[in-house]
């Protein structure tokens, strides 16, 4: 798999990895006490809350998704977007991984684009000696006479 590919997967895991650092954020480091309690090693898994993508929205920009409300048909608004919003953060940001890490694996299979050898290549791979002065020179090289 080509370099580029490698690191668009990297940045499209970035959204999943902010929901699952906002997730930890918020369940273990938002309060004194839950900064105690994490010293203390009393915490309890079962406790855990998973945010869901519609709560952050609102939480964190409430006038954002009131616009959208307002330009959207509130029964696609109901249809369309609630489903999405009602999914974990995690979940919805690793949606658009999921998305290009299945385009990649189609691609390496049947040899398209990126991941083919024949295909679009952007890059010359230099060999050491591809620096040389006269190496693919057909003549020879010029000789200066003092005079």
């Amino acid at each position: 798999m080509p370099d580029g590919a490698k690191t668009l997967l990297v940045i499209l895991l970035i959204p999943f990895l902010l929901g699952v650092g906002h997730d930890i954020y918020f369940n273990y480091f938002s309060t004194d006490e839950k900064i105690r309690e994490i010293k203390a090693l009393r915490v309890d898994p079962n406790k855990f809350l998973v945010s869901d993508m519609g709560w952050v929205w609102n939480e964190y920009s409430p006038s954002t998704m009131q616009t959208i409300r307002d330009s959207v048909a509130p029964e696609t608004f109901k249809t369309k977007l609630d489903p999405i919003l009602q999914l974990p953060t995690m979940v919805v940001g690793l949606i658009p991984w999921a998305i290009a890490a299945i385009y990649l694996a189609f691609a390496w299979l049947i040899g398209f684009w990126p991941c083919s050898t024949s295909g679009l290549s952007f890059s010359r791979k230099r060999k050491k000696d591809d620096f040389a002065v006269y190496k693919h020179a057909k003549t020879k090289a010029v000789k200066y006479n003092k005079k």
